[in-house]
């Protein structure tokens, strides 16, 4: 398998940070909370926290609970200087990738219809994750009435609401712009 290099250690140590836990559960909340802006795979979090325990920057202990015998993580005192050295470190540049995108800009290899009906999809894809960004702040503020603070974890799921409200309209405007070049190419 091949060893995991990125930016995985830090999502671990931030999930740590908040509280101990499995890794099945980190997974769980990563499609949950995050996956509109980041993706984890059982692949790369195992391994992960295996690397962690041995850089002694997580630790496990056995749960007993379920009887499945599941390992619950938890963060140490070097995995907290760890996380905050990495917070602390300008953010690397996106690298934004829509295939939507690249079909559009080859769009005069093919019929209009067929851009126009990506296009809806595309849009109603976005529409989707606006309606679940929603209500992820909705039940952020549910947690907050419980005394939980959610405040930045609201505030990814308004940046979602943004974009996919971006992206949405972007695909709004390129129907409209597409619809007008066949009428007036006619």
């Amino acid at each position: 398998m091949k060893e995991n290099t990125g930016k995985s250690k830090y999502v671990i140590l931030g999930m740590l940070a908040r509280m101990p836990q499995t890794g099945y559960n980190m997974k769980k909340w990563i499609e949950k909370e995050y996956s509109h802006f980041w993706q984890e795979s059982y692949g790369q979090i195992y391994p992960t926290l295996k690397k962690l325990v041995a850089e002694g920057l997580a630790v496990p202990s056995e749960e007993q609970g379920n009887g499945r015998g599941q390992i619950t993580y938890s963060i140490t005192d070097d995995g907290r200087k760890e996380l905050d050295h990495w917070l602390r470190k300008a953010p690397e540049i996106e690298k934004l990738r829509y295939e939507i995108l690249l079909k559009v800009s080859f769009g005069e290899n093919t019929e209009p219809n067929v851009l126009l009906g990506h296009l809806d999809d595309f849009a109603t894809r976005n529409e989707n994750m606006i309606r679940d960004m929603k209500e992820y702040m909705q039940y952020f503020e549910l947690l907050k009435e419980q005394g939980i603070d959610c405040t930045y974890s609201h505030l990814t799921a308004l940046c979602g609401v943004y974009i996919y409200s971006a992206m949405r309209d972007w695909a709004g405007e390129a129907k409209r712009i597409i619809s007008e070049r066949e009428v007036d190419s006619k």
